[in-house]
């Protein structure tokens, strides 16, 4: 149902990061030409006699705004019409590719021919904006599908996306900066899973320490083997699975003390600092601050299990309650249909997947799964560990979205490699 206005609905969501490709000008929305004849109506029909060119194109049509930096309303920007690619490839002559942020959106369903559109906007600023608790952020898109008719029907149903953020800052971020894996032996384990990688070893790093650490790009991996927290006679014993990068420790331990209870203040060596707390089921999760975060590309190898994190898991026994726990301490909307599954995926910004996992509770199983791997040939991946003499945690699974195996590593950590499978709903999403 419509108001007065055209407006069907909005509502909060993530959008993860997505790349288009199409045509692009400058548009001046001063000229004060009505939208069905203004240089963006003529734009579409010379791009729609192109999208064919464009390959991996997937799902509808977006309509993206560019504004400057530091632009004015009402000032110049530019306007790309394009699809989304779902992977990379030759970008048209004429054409340009621009990737878009993951990032939070008021999602605005709105009905009604393309002149009416002002009518979006206003109800975005004046009655929604003011109201929500979010602020602007600078980006929006157009996202034409099946449900839009033309410009010119009064059936149109059309979406536009705002880029928000919440109105408080929220001080961590939603990342894994890095994966934590706790051992016994450092040496054995850091050649074990340099081994799993295809990585040579790194004798600087086995330098007495506590900890042996892998750079694999946006989210790392991280041995330790708490022998400093063992000295330590106020530790409580935690061993944290996630490293959230926090912008401020000070403005985070205030922040994460409103939702959670800190196993300690902050702790802090030169230029970091970390404090360790638990979610609502105990599962405990760490918040550093580091002066001057760098992250290495993941590094080449032949394994064919690749270098990167696809995704760490935490075990959920009540999937809503915890999922609501997670989105409000990372500033995000709580997806309801998603919340009544046995996965449920936390938006990260990038880097390895956030996965809430109830799978554990509902089968009855005592193990937990810490991450998994990706791997692009699942068969390759599955020789290349049983050669290498890895302990398979139970037989290769194999599912409709994808193929799995599970190890253990030498202190019995039972660790995933996974093959994904895009789905052709994904592939069209």
């Amino acid at each position: 149902m419509t108001n007065a206005t055209g407006i069907v609905g909005a509502k909060v969501v993530w959008k993860d990061a997505f790349t288009i490709v199409g045509e692009r000008i400058r548009f001046d929305p001063s000229e004060g030409t009505p939208p069905s004849g203004n240089a963006i109506a003529k734009l579409w029909p010379r791009f729609n006699e192109r999208v064919g060119e464009i390959e991996h194109a997937a799902g509808g049509a977006y309509g993206l705004c560019v504004f400057d930096e530091g632009g004015a309303p009402g000032a110049p920007f530019d306007y790309i019409a394009g699809v989304r690619a779902t992977r990379s490839g030759r970008v048209p002559e004429g054409m340009t590719s621009y990737t878009v942020p993951g990032g939070l959106y008021c999602v605005v369903t709105r009905q009604g021919a393309i002149d009416e559109i002002g009518a979006t906007f206003d109800y975005y600023r004046k009655e929604w904006l003011p109201n929500s608790g979010y602020v602007c952020a600078p980006l929006e898109f157009e996202y034409y599908d099946e449900r839009y008719r033309g410009n010119d029907d009064p059936a149109s149903v059309m979406e536009v996306w705002f880029s928000i953020r919440p109105a408080r800052p929220v001080p961590l971020e939603n990342r894994i900066a890095s994966v934590f894996i706790h051992v016994t032996d450092l040496r054995r384990s850091a050649e074990w899973y340099s081994r799993l990688l295809g990585l040579p070893v790194l004798e600087d790093r086995l330098n007495g320490g506590p900890v042996y650490w892998f750079d694999l790009g946006d989210t790392g991996l991280v041995l330790d083997n708490d022998a400093n927290n063992r000295k330590d006679p106020d530790w409580s014993g935690e061993m944290p699975r996630i490293m959230f990068p926090a912008k401020d420790i000070d403005e985070a331990y205030a922040y994460v003390k409103e939702r959670a209870t800190p196993f300690s203040e902050p702790r802090r060596h030169g230029s970091m600092a970390y404090f360790n707390f638990a979610d609502p089921e105990g599962n405990a999760q760490m918040a550093c601050w580091t002066a001057a975060e760098s992250t290495a590309p993941a590094p080449a190898t032949r394994s064919p299990i690749r270098p990167r994190i696809g995704g760490a898991f935490v075990d959920a026994k009540e999937m809503r309650r915890m999922a609501a726990w997670y989105a409000d301490l990372l500033g995000l909307p709580l997806d309801e249909e998603q919340a009544k599954r046995t996965i449920y995926s936390i938006p990260v910004t990038r880097g390895a997947a956030l996965l809430l996992d109830g799978n554990r509770h509902a089968n009855g199983e005592s193990f937990t799964e810490i991450c998994y791997f990706e791997t692009d040939d699942f068969d390759a991946a599955l020789a290349h560990a049983r050669e290498q003499g890895f302990a398979l945690a139970a037989e290769p699974a194999y599912f409709p979205d994808l193929s799995e195996f599970a190890l253990l590593d030498p202190d019995g950590n039972r660790i995933v490699v996974a093959q994904l499978l895009e789905s052709e709903t994904e592939a069209n999403a």
